[in-house]
């Protein structure tokens, strides 16, 4: 079964996005193994973001073992329909040896050293969303990817 781990900046706020991820997570169990990881956001009051950013990084590579492939999802990366996410994902299941790991930034995104390790860097929209949104937005496109391949009638299009 394709095992995929979701790294984050922050805690997921209450409400609809803590709604939402439980939901897709419960969806998603038929098709993966999905585990989700928060590491802790850097206090950015008082503190140059930049830096903020760089110990988010650090903290986000230090999830990840050696060799296992890391998707960064970021507005400035490739775009993909869902029937080729669908396809991209099972193939990069397939290849993967390890846990897939899909990286989101904190507020202010995330720093060169993450760029620098991702395996591939995917936008889910050219818009800037905020980054407790992509949680939800990301699970349900996996959901959708997954159970398109799969032959489940979640997709219409």
């Amino acid at each position: 079964m394709l095992q995929l781990r979701i790294l984050m900046v922050g805690k997921t706020e209450r409400g609809f996005v803590q709604d939402g991820v439980a939901y897709y997570l419960e969806r998603l169990r038929p098709f993966a193994h999905v585990e989700t990881v928060e590491v802790r956001a850097a206090a950015h009051s008082g503190r140059d973001a930049g830096q903020a950013v760089e110990k988010e990084s650090a903290a986000l590579l230090a999830r990840l073992p050696p060799g296992d492939p890391l998707i960064l999802l970021d507005e400035r990366g490739r775009e993909l329909d869902t029937r080729e996410f669908s396809a991209w994902l099972t193939r990069l299941g397939g290849e993967a040896q390890g846990v897939v790991h899909f990286a989101i930034g904190g507020a202010y995104g995330v720093g060169d050293t993450v760029r620098q390790h991702a395996t591939a860097t995917l936008a889910l929209s050219r818009m800037t969303l905020p980054h407790q949104l992509v949680r939800v937005v990301l699970l349900e496109q996996l959901y959708r990817a997954l159970s398109l391949a799969a032959g489940h009638g979640y997709h219409h299009a």
